[in-house]
């Protein structure tokens, strides 16, 4: 970890291919490494200079990082890997910088919360985290149906939505929803074919927020990557999605309580 560019550039100059990411504090820093460090201790990571390198990043460096061009078939490519991989790069798109990994995909973490999931009087909230302190980190409550699985889903569209708005066209998105996944990778497609019916014949729940989704998801160019996330595990960008959509849970009950109505 270096404090100055000075030090960073003497380690990176003239080696291909080195990476670096800036943080605000160094505690930022070291919790960064301890999630995606792959388990080395910090004397380890580091000796590396393509660890975690405390900069400040000029508007106009990576800014092309991703802006690779993409095929019509890789634009709509939806892909599903076990777990995330580590963020090595600062990018920028539109007027943000985004974490991005190793094959140009942007890092967001989304979550839905619900308090008092299947009850009348139950409030969700979604959240969807960039980075720390990210002008486009989301805390707000669902629309329509409170629900655990309304929140996951809403999320997801509103990181997408947020992602294209700024031209990323390569994103990556880290849930602790295996529902989600297996919904967006495994049963849409189907459900599509079949007028947005189950196989039995029956509906399909949450009908309204997955088309919602599937518009998300093929509006533009942007190849999505789904990474499951185990749930409060320490993952910092799972932990701050959780917060922000617990917030948007409250949001939910303080919108009922001014309408004096309770919202199903």
């Amino acid at each position: 970890i270096y404090n100055t560019w000075p030090e960073c550039e003497a380690q990176v100059k003239g080696f291909t291919g080195a990476r670096y990411k800036k943080f605000p504090t160094e505690t930022e820093a070291k919790e960064f490494i301890r999630v995606f460090g792959g388990g080395g201790s910090l004397a380890s990571v580091r000796q590396f200079t393509t660890s975690v390198i405390k900069r400040s990043l000029l508007p106009s460096e990576n800014s092309g990082a991703a802006d690779q061009s993409l095929s019509k078939k890789q634009r709509k490519a939806i892909v599903r890997e076990s777990k995330p991989k580590p963020v090595l790069t600062m990018a920028r798109y539109g007027k943000h910088s985004f974490q991005q990994d190793e094959d140009g995909y942007v890092q967001v973490y989304t979550d839905g919360s619900c308090e008092g999931n299947g009850r009348p009087d139950a409030a969700a909230g979604i959240g969807v985290y960039f980075d720390e302190g990210h002008a486009l980190n989301t805390s707000k409550p669902v629309s329509g149906r409170a629900t655990n699985n309304c929140g996951e889903i809403q999320a997801a569209s509103e990181a997408i939505r947020r992602a294209r708005e700024q031209g990323v066209e390569r994103l990556a998105i880290n849930t602790d929803s295996k529902f989600l996944i297996d919904a967006t990778t495994q049963w849409m497609p189907g459900w599509k074919n079949r007028d947005w019916t189950l196989a039995s014949g029956g509906p399909v729940k949450n009908k309204t927020d997955f088309m919602e989704l599937d518009r998300e998801m093929n509006t533009g160019k942007m190849s999505i990557k789904w990474n499951h996330v185990d749930a409060h595990s320490g993952i910092l960008g799972n932990e701050r999605a959780d917060q922000l959509a617990r917030r948007g849970s409250e949001m939910y009950r303080e919108e009922r309580r001014n309408t004096g109505r309770n919202r199903r």
